[in-house]
């Protein structure tokens, strides 16, 4: 389907689905977007597209504004409250998919959609690792080693060495280090080294680190603090500070490996 015979208001599903999850889309996506989110996003996509002139910027909007108060809902630590962050970072996702859908179906998308998405990913990002960081020095009493945690993971919520790289080289991140949650299912290398194989076993695993991943990751850790409050007459969390600290800590020193590796990488050109 082509620009000029999309239509702005389609009709049914079919043109939807046509317009908004063509095959290039569909295998940029992470496991879970194609397994769930990407089944149930052509509905919304349909009726925003058919029966409201919402433009995708503002179905981007909704999404950060989901994602961010799905962060804050975390910090009154209830059953309830827990419930309704998973609904609200869940939500945040199935827009963030939705909005990309209005876009190509209405003939909109471009690069500045992609920096609005991206930019919203931070924001989102931050505020769920924030609110998680809080959890964790709540329960320790404030501990100066849970502060710490806390900061890091919101001071590494991005990588900031592909970005220092992208705005001194111009050079981007290659394919494999934009994973964005999908499992690296490359072969390992005959002969390979012992740091070629280490490199190999975490990349069969640094999609956790990676949005959606990691989003999920901290829903199912909602899902069982809040079964615990609920269910089992828990007065506190426990699973998510546990997960906040982990998370934290190994988030850092992937993103400080990561920066390490670029500085050591054949990447540079003398200007």
């Amino acid at each position: 389907m082509t620009d000029q015979t999309r239509p702005a208001r389609p009709r049914t599903l079919a043109q939807v689905r046509d317009a908004g999850q063509n095959d290039r889309h569909l295998l940029a996506d992470p496991t879970y977007a194609r397994l769930a989110i990407r089944r149930i996003s052509p509905y919304v996509t349909f009726a925003i597209t058919r029966f409201t002139a919402l433009p995708a910027d503002a179905v981007t909007a909704l999404s950060i504004t989901a994602g961010v108060a799905g962060g804050l809902a975390i910090v009154p630590a209830s059953a309830t409250a827990y419930l309704v962050a998973v609904l609200l970072l869940q939500l945040a996702y199935l827009l963030d998919v939705v909005d990309g859908e209005v876009a190509r179906v209405r003939g909109t998308s471009g690069l500045r959609g992609t920096y609005l998405d991206l930019a919203g990913h931070f924001i989102q990002n931050r505020a769920l690792y924030g609110a998680a960081g809080y959890a964790l020095m709540v329960e320790s009493d404030f501990a100066p080693w849970a502060a710490a945690l806390a900061l890091l993971g919101v001071a590494f919520a991005s990588p900031f060495g592909d970005q220092a790289r992208l705005n001194v080289t111009g050079r981007r991140p290659a394919a494999a280090d934009l994973s964005h949650g999908r499992i690296d299912a490359s072969p390992l290398p005959a002969g390979a080294s012992p740091m070629t194989i280490l490199y190999w076993l975490y990349r069969r695993v640094a999609f956790l680190w990676n949005y959606p991943a990691s989003m999920n990751l901290f829903c199912l850790a909602l899902l069982a603090d809040g079964g615990r409050m609920a269910l089992g007459g828990a007065a506190r969390p426990l699973v998510l500070p546990v997960l906040a600290g982990v998370f934290a800590g190994t988030l850092a020193a992937k993103q400080l490996a990561n920066a390490v590796r670029i500085l050591h990488s054949d990447s540079w050109t003398t200007a």
